[in-house]
């Protein structure tokens, strides 16, 4: 019989201090190649409690240890000066289109999560799948992007990928410009039908499939 899974509060240092970061997981489990999960963009309900990261966490914990974070400024996350508002933060990112910070940090993630598992698969919904695929390492063993922003932010390096590839679209986008011709090679591509770009009430079909995809890697 399964255990039930747990969920442990993680540091994740930073240049700024720290991130918040969770790991959920099941004690038969813990030897598995881990999950990384990069949540959207903060000013869109992008933190460790979106509804899709929860369901993601939630179903993939079955089969893998997975590591979700906060961005910094986001929840318990570092602020990069003390009394500096969110909005104020990241309405600046927007405005210059530069999230090196927010690259570096994941990058950090990414290496610090070797505390955890040793192999990993790297998942990115919305703004969180540019960030992911910004700070993606060679040796990722697979890059699932839910409903990434093509048009919006550079995803050039999804050429240069080696590992398995997944994308997952919302047939009713109400948020961003689609641009899926760009979608080329072995990437395994769904769309969830009469669902916008936030999944409300269809968050498990959407962990169904990453679960299913994740399996089959």
């Amino acid at each position: 019989m399964m255990s039930a899974h747990f969920c442990q509060q993680v540091i994740l240092p930073c240049a700024v201090g720290n991130l918040e970061g969770r790991l959920a997981y099941r004690e038969e489990h813990r030897d598995r190649p881990g999950v990384i999960l990069c949540p959207p963009h903060p000013l869109l309900a992008g933190n460790m409690e979106n509804n899709v990261i929860v369901a993601l966490t939630r179903t993939l914990a079955h089969h893998f240890p997975v590591l979700s974070f906060n961005y910094r400024g986001v929840g318990k996350s570092s602020k990069p000066a003390p009394d500096l508002p969110l909005f104020e933060y990241w309405n600046r990112l927007d405005t210059n289109n530069n999230f090196s910070e927010i690259i570096a940090d994941t990058e950090q993630v990414i290496g610090l999560s070797d505390r955890y598992f040793k192999r990993f698969h790297l998942v990115g919904y919305s703004f969180g799948s540019f960030i992911g695929l910004s700070a993606i390492p060679k040796a990722v063993l697979s890059f699932a992007a839910i409903t990434p922003p093509l048009a919006e932010y550079d995803f050039k390096r999804l050429g240069s990928l080696s590992c398995k590839t997944f994308f997952l679209f919302a047939e009713k986008e109400n948020l961003l410009t689609e641009k899926k011709a760009g979608l080329v090679g072995e990437a395994v591509i769904h769309e969830i039908t009469e669902s916008d770009h936030f999944f409300l009430g269809r968050e498990q079909e959407v962990a169904a499939l990453l679960e299913s995809f994740l399996l089959a890697v």
